[in-house]
């Protein structure tokens, strides 16, 4: 919905968009939106995403919470690893010769992209059979994270453990 108006010296265009919270979490942003539009109330979130009645958002909140920008799939190993690769490519800074990121913002960013798809959501059965991917996709590269080589670096008698952005990446499968 456009609406446009006049004020004085400029035309405004606003732009509204109407979705339902279903679609919301299919497009894994839930999390942001929950944050973001609804202030972080878990009761009030789940209160809409059962309801699942149409919502309106306007562009800007649209644009904050990454609507825009987002496509619609239910290959969601695929959405898991485009996050893991915008994680590494943001977070990972350069120490010695390698590019490498902090193990507790690695370990915790995987552990929340799984906060996208609520436990009191129901999702279709292709949804549920790629969420059940998913979890385990995730869980083994826990399992594979776990084993990697750990760098460990001393910052003013403060000791900080690295993961190497490059063999992480390795670890992502793109085949699914």
């Amino acid at each position: 919905m456009f609406i446009l108006f006049y004020n004085k010296e400029k035309y405004y265009n606003i732009m509204t968009i109407n979705i339902y919270p279903e679609d919301i979490v299919k497009r894994c942003l839930w999390d942001t939106y929950v944050y973001y539009i609804i202030g972080g109330s878990d009761k009030e979130a789940e209160r809409v995403l059962k309801e699942n009645k149409e919502v309106t958002i306007s562009e800007q909140d649209s644009l904050v919470i990454g609507l825009l920008k987002v496509i619609e799939t239910d290959n969601l190993i695929f959405k898991f690893n485009t996050y893991v690769i915008e994680i590494l490519t943001n977070k990972s800074s350069k120490v010695n010769e390698y590019l490498l990121i902090r193990k507790k913002t690695f370990d915790s960013a995987i552990d929340k992209f799984l906060d996208k798809f609520p436990d009191y959501w129901v999702p279709s059965a292709s949804y549920a059979k790629s969420l059940k991917e998913l979890v385990e996709y995730v869980d083994n590269i826990k399992l594979e994270v776990e084993k990697l080589e750990i760098h460990k670096v001393v910052d003013k008698n403060v000791t900080y453990e690295f993961y190497n952005s490059a063999t992480i990446k390795k670890l992502l499968k793109f085949n699914y």
